[in-house]
């Protein structure tokens, strides 16, 4: 089996700069040697263990993404591209600090806790609907976790977009538009997490602007198109309701395609935003009004954090990242 001293005499250089190229530090050597390494690599068959090299420096370099989806009916996921997009970003991140990724479903804690028994994980990214009971159930786990979105606690490292000025501002940008009657549409309304937060400022928006919150106009959905075209049908048969806040794009979309369906005209019957600008965004028709989230500023940050634990720095607190409002064509003035 080829070695890394194997290569290191085969190429002329220093083991340390052959482990250095393996584990993606190849800021520190020269591109000329580097190409010489990998075609050294190539050439010798040379596949690193990494089970091996776990039991010596009792380090894997291996870093797992776990999605805690206690049901199929969890929809956090359910916009595949975009998610996607976040796992890549993180997984360039940490593979320039000579960390590998894995990506992996749980749908219970002891189903996460079997998962590390039978691999040696460096640090844990965890998403999905990781509530206060879920986090405190890993409060002995000595893996570093970095979690995504939980707001369950602020002892633990959680890393998230502002979701509550996220759900004011979208709500505010329709009352400034003249809206008052403003459905409130969400895959989970009370979920503890960002849901929740959205739906928190799309209250405070409306309590500010002096209206007092209907809980009639809060419809729970799925994110796939029957039902959404079951809270459409829902909203359009009050016949009040001018403008709608949307959780996310993909339910945004849902809903568009079906009071559409009914023969409505956006916006000239009804408004909409939605929240995450996703492609999708740009796609439809008409151009959605949403809040941005920077999914890839996210990803960063996360990865980023999860490189400072693992070097010996602080694991604690919440990381708040802004949003933003983009101003499309699904809105209008309502006077």
């Amino acid at each position: 089996m080829t070695t890394i001293k194997d290569i290191a005499e085969y190429t002329g250089v220093s083991a340390t700069t052959v482990s250095n190229v393996i584990h993606g530090r190849k800021n520190r050597v020269s591109g000329e040697t580097v190409e010489r390494i990998q075609k050294a690599i190539d050439e010798l068959g040379y596949v690193p263990n990494l089970f091996a090299r776990s039991l010596v420096s009792s380090s894997s370099n291996v870093t797992a993404l776990i999605s805690y989806v206690p049901t199929q009916a969890d929809s956090y996921f359910a916009d595949k591209s975009f998610r996607m997009g976040f796992l890549t970003t993180i997984e360039s991140v940490l593979k320039q600090n000579g960390y590998y990724l894995m990506f992996r479903r749980v749908e219970s804690v002891d189903e996460l806790k079997g998962f590390l028994r039978n691999w040696k994980m460096d640090g844990l990214f965890i998403t999905g609907a990781a509530d206060k009971k879920f986090v405190e159930a890993l409060s002995n786990v000595q893996t570093p976790i970095v979690y995504i979105d939980s707001y369950a606690s602020e002892d633990i490292c959680d890393v998230g977009h502002d979701d509550f000025s996220g759900g004011r501002i979208a709500t505010e940008h329709l009352l400034q538009k003249g809206h008052e009657r403003i459905a409130f549409v969400s895959s989970s309304v009370m979920d503890s997490r960002y849901m929740e937060q959205r739906y928190n400022g799309y209250l405070e928006a409306l309590k500010t602007a002096g209206i007092e919150p209907d809980p009639n106009l809060v419809y729970e959905s799925g994110l796939d198109i029957d039902s959404c075209r079951v809270a459409a049908e829902k909203i359009r048969e009050r016949g009040d309701v001018t403008a709608v806040v949307a959780t996310t794009d993909l339910m945004a979309a849902g809903l568009m395609a079906a009071f559409i369906d009914f023969g409505m005209s956006i916006p000239d019957d009804i408004s909409i935003v939605g929240y995450d600008d996703t492609p999708l965004s740009r796609m439809i028709t008409p151009r959605l009004t949403t809040i941005r989230q920077d999914m890839d500023l996210k990803a960063v940050t996360a990865a980023q954090k999860m490189v400072e634990i693992l070097k010996g720095g602080r694991s604690g607190g919440r990381i708040v990242l802004p949003i933003e409002l983009v101003v499309r064509d699904s809105v209008k003035e309502a006077r």
